[in-house]
């Protein structure tokens, strides 16, 4: 019940970069990382955290100057109380959302740790450099297109670094070679970004 009650308020985040599409990927992510580990996970947390995590960055909880981290660790205890999910299990939710951005330091749940890899593999491969890339001009990160590019060479060169399980770095091998491939023909076909 609680599932349902859940995707029904997330229904409406739609961005190109960090809404209801990218809550999935990273919810299934996790549990291939998990299975890849041979291990079992809290999977009632981890969809609450995945379907929870970047609702900071959407109406009605974004707050100008506040990160949208921190906005959805204060607000999805409420939430998920609202829908009778297990009361036991919020902390780890929290756990899991206050350390899901690639600079963060994940707590040592594997749970945690998981779902910091999950997140951080999003921003790699093509999927990171279409997500990039369909925000350029709407967000901060990515005013133009030198931006956008600038930014998927510094995930390039930096992401791989902050994954922390041996799995995630397998994943990571194959996306960075797509970005590599993909930033070796953009360069070639632009006068090295000159022609951008």
């Amino acid at each position: 019940m609680w599932k349902s009650e859940l995707l029904e308020l997330v229904k409406t985040f739609n961005h190109p970069a960090w809404g209801i599409t990218h809550f999935e990927r990273i919810y299934e992510l996790s549990i291939q990382l998990a299975s890849m580990k041979k291990i079992d996970i809290d999977k009632d947390s981890l969809f609450a955290a995945a379907y929870l995590h970047d609702i900071g960055a959407f109406e009605p909880y974004n707050k100008k100057g506040e990160d949208h981290t921190d906005i959805a660790v204060k607000e999805s205890e409420d939430i998920l109380l609202s829908m009778n999910f297990p009361e036991e299990k919020i902390a780890l939710v929290k756990d899991m959302i206050k350390s899901h951005m690639f600079y963060a330091k994940p707590s040592d749940h594997l749970e945690s740790i998981i779902f910091h890899d999950a997140d951080t593999l999003d921003f790699l491969g093509t999927i990171g450099i279409t997500r990039l890339l369909a925000i350029v001009g709407n967000e901060d990160w990515t005013p133009d297109l030198k931006n956008a590019i600038k930014l998927i060479q510094k995930f390039y060169n930096e992401l791989p670094a902050k994954l922390i399980t041996l799995e995630a770095k397998k994943i990571c091998e194959e996306r960075k070679s797509e970005m590599e491939d993909f930033l070796k023909n953009l360069s070639q076909q632009t006068d090295n970004f000159n022609l951008l």
